[in-house]
């Protein structure tokens, strides 16, 4: 099957992606200094707060992904249109 069939039938996700160990590690790290910080937290109030944050943080990632993939694909066409528009010029 192709690349291109692969991804109508759904069998590639962009959105989906393998993290690299320094990514899980860093991932870790943010989820260990949340729970400490969770757990200093006395009042209802201020433990909303933080999960509010963290729900601002987890958006803000998948827009900062969505607008990098975006970009990675724009460039990705306009390189593959000017290496075909060289190889039409001295084909």
């Amino acid at each position: 099957m192709t690349t291109l069939e692969n991804f109508y039938f759904g069998n590639i996700n962009p959105s989906e992606y393998r993290q690299s160990g320094d990514t899980k590690k860093k991932l870790s790290e943010i989820a260990k200094l949340l729970d400490g910080l969770l757990s200093m937290l006395t009042t209802e109030h201020q433990k909303d707060k933080l999960e509010q944050i963290e729900n601002c943080q987890l958006s803000l990632i998948a827009l900062s992904e969505k607008d990098a993939y975006i970009e990675g694909f724009k460039l990705g066409v306009r390189m593959t249109t000017e290496i075909y528009a060289d190889t039409q010029q001295w084909g």
